[in-house]
């Protein structure tokens, strides 16, 4: 504890140094580039500064400290669990009910799924994170909008070559090189990142990833900017570790060594996705007068090969896009307007495991990852239709900002079943004569409509402080799979109602949030007997309060504070559980939402010497929260977990050391419990942080 306590004073220590802010920017929120300060709505840039001193394996590394933002990575690969103001809580893998945006295109399927597998974190250069509902960006970006930049090829010159290594056989490289041909430019990257994450069984990652980006200036200042992505990953999956009822969380040892990190309790041990994608996507920004065109199309092909719990996906998706902006200056400010439609298509193949020990007729363990018997065929459409307008008014001191946003949304699922996993009996589960009775047959058809409104103002009250009010509407369908679950589950409506503060004023800048969102017919998870169901909770309310401070008082150092308090309960909601051969409903009314602290806050420091010696600290603490929907037990959180970088630049060269988890807490990325009428004997499930790790990383630019 001393260690802990004379590190918060030394960060605080430095509170009186570091380089003055660049201008932040917004592009996103608005769809208008705008600075952020004048946005009504709480909206965070994480610049390239800050990204250029991570290894940026993931987005944990760039978005960590940021208020309202929860992210974990279980094993420094693309596997991130995302949650915004407590949206994506239920998702069991990838990225839900937030939209996630790579260079303006939206790679968020129209299921509100999006997969981050395909990103090249080492292109990125800034993230923009938009918190609460945008209907701009429409059905499915209820929790906000998450905007990934990379440089553009009108931005680069030259090249950059990286490489860097360090324990658990973590390695990774980059190049990317950029020419021009008079008004036409052309980059090509590539990378590769693998970590053997040996401190646990199972956990290998690697990915290899080709990018090329074409872009064209036109002699009247048009542009037309391309990307072709290529990525193949691998991403070993080890389950949460089972742990005895009885044990008390608090006093929990369950990992104080390599040696006692067992693989899982749980029969599946050989999880993962194993994934090859292909991504295209072409943009025009043209001005005729007063009015800028700004048309988007993509495609995205991508298949994996996804062994979870009982079976083995095997899917083939492809996904169309086209989103058609246009901004028209008037005398009032700036009139937007436009139409979104995406489609996808997926086809996906059910497998048993080929290899499985069994005793007493009950799969006890997996023993590898070969996919077995073909128990299910399923094809699945969805469709999304979008239509948005908004005014942007600047009067003065004042901005107001109103529009809204229609969208339809339609699901068709279809397929058939041979055989399934069994949970009740712990074995695969046959038709009785599957040679002439197709007794799993299914066909689901659900469409959704849904219209989106918001207003937001803005006061510029003095030089360097202006006030905000916003009101936003959201909506969020279940997920594909979500409704294979559960294929009753309604709209979720998420409002947002929020006043703010911003300060940019010289050496400081500082951002405050006080929002309230209801929540009708949310989407809610809960586990029995190792399995993931859904459910519409009747109503939940999130209330929050956000300070985001960056103090740099000279050029040489910056010191930073991000708070978050989130108080999110049930307020009406029955949660179905069985007890012996029935399903009696609980009532959770009042309780609080799992997995979110009520408490979260950071601390960093960065400094930059004139020399080239520079060092960015960062300290993170989340606070305990409840593991299940019953709040029966609480589970600690942590706390001062500590990234480090020390670092030398001089001239074309940059030289880094990274250490993650400087003091190698012992802690859970995530604990949950089952669902059960007694919850003294629900099993506990611990998902471990990763300890303490190192990587050196050298950079070169040519």
């Amino acid at each position: 504890m001393r260690k802990h306590v004379l590190l918060t004073l030394g960060l605080f220590s430095f509170s009186y140094a570091q380089s003055l802010q660049l201008e932040e920017v917004s592009v996103t929120a608005t769809r208008l580039e705008r600075k952020t300060e004048d946005v009504p709505s709480s909206v965070k840039v994480v610049g390239q500064e800050k990204i250029k001193e991570t290894k940026m394996f993931n987005l944990q590394e760039a978005l960590s400290g940021t208020p309202g933002v929860f992210i974990q990575s279980r094993n420094q690969g693309y596997d991130t669990r995302l949650i915004l103001r407590g949206s994506g809580l239920q998702a069991p893998y990838g990225v839900r009910q937030i939209m996630i945006l790579l260079n303006g295109v939206p790679i968020t399927d129209p299921d509100s799924l999006t997969r981050l597998d395909f990103v090249d974190t080492q292109l990125v250069k800034s993230i923009e994170v938009n918190k609460g509902p945008n209907p701009l960006w429409g059905v499915n970006s209820a929790g906000g909008v998450i905007s990934v930049q990379t440089i553009s090829p009108f931005e680069r010159k030259g090249g950059v070559f990286k490489i860097g290594g360090g324990d658990y056989g973590t390695f990774f490289s980059h190049v990317n090189y950029t020419t021009n041909f008079k008004n036409f430019y052309l980059t090509l990257s590539a990378s590769r990142r693998q970590t053997d994450n040996s401190w646990r069984p199972w956990n290998r990652f690697w990915t290899n990833q080709i990018t090329l980006q074409p872009a064209y200036m036109f002699s009247d200042g048009s542009t037309i900017e391309s990307y072709f992505g290529y990525t193949k990953a691998s991403l070993q999956l080890p389950g949460a570790l089972v742990v005895d009822p009885s044990r008390n969380i608090d006093q929990w040892t369950t990992f104080k060594n390599i040696g006692e990190v067992q693989r899982t309790a749980d029969p599946w041990k050989h999880m993962g996705r194993y994934s090859e994608i292909w991504f295209f996507n072409t943009k025009l920004t043209k001005e005729v007068g007063n009015l800028e065109l700004k048309p988007v199309f993509w495609i995205n092909h991508w298949t994996h090969y996804h062994p979870v719990t009982g079976r083995i996906n095997d899917a083939d998706t492809w996904i169309y896009g086209l989103d058609f902006q246009g901004n028209y200056k008037n005398p009032l400010g700036v009139l937007t307007m436009g139409f979104t439609t995406r489609h996808d298509e997926q086809k996906t193949k059910y497998y048993k495991y080929a290899d499985i020990l069994v005793q007493n007729n009950r799969i006890v363990s997996t023993l590898s990852d070969r996919a077995g018997e073909l128990i299910e065929r399923q094809e699945q459409k969805t469709t999304l239709y979008g239509f948005y307008l908004q005014q942007s008014f600047n009067f003065n001191r004042l901005v107001l900002d109103v529009g809204a946003r229609f969208d339809r949304v339609k699901f068709d699922i279809s397929g058939y079943k041979w055989a399934d996993y069994d949970f009740a009996s712990g074995n695969y589960r046959t038709c009785p004569n599957p040679a002439i009775e197709n007794c799993f047959s299914y066909s689901r058809e659900k469409t959704y409509n849904s219209v989106s409104p918001k207003i937001g103002v803005l006061y510029k009250l003095i030089d360097g402080l202006n006030l905000y009010a916003s009101y936003a509407l959201g909506s969020q369908t279940p997920t594909s799979s979500e409704l294979s679950s559960n294929p009753n589950l309604k709209l979720a409506k998420v409002e947002n109602y929020e006043v703010g503060a911003k300060v940019r004023k010289g050496v400081l800048n500082l951002d405050m949030a006080i929002y309230l969102s209801p929540v009708k017919d949310e989407v809610v998870r809960y586990f029995e007997d190792g399995q993931t169901r859904f459910i519409n909770a009747g109503k939940t309310e999130r209330k929050g309060f956000e300070l985001d401070l960056n103090l740099s008082p000279i050029k040489s150092l910056t010191f930073g504070v991000g708070y978050g308090y989130q108080d999110y309960k049930f307020k009406s909601f029955n949660e179905p559980i069985r007890v012996g051969n029935q399903t009696i409903n609980f009532d959770r009314s009042g309780k609080r939402l799992p997995y979110i602290p009520q408490h979260y806050y950071s601390i960093y420091t960065m400094y930059k010497h004139p020399s080239g010696f520079k060092f960015r600290i960062q300290s993170d603490t989340w606070g305990s929260y409840y593991i299940d929907n019953a709040n029966s037990e609480k589970y600690e959180g942590y706390s001062f977990v500590t990234n480090l970088m020390l670092g030398y630049e001089k001239g074309r060269w940059d030289f880094s050391l990274n250490a993650d988890n400087l003091f190698d807490k012992k802690y859970a990325v995530e604990v949950t419990k089952d669902a059960s009428a007694n919850p003294t004997t629900a099993r506990k499930r611990y998902t471990p942080a990763p300890p303490r790790t190192f990587v050196v990383r050298v950079s070169y630019q040519f």
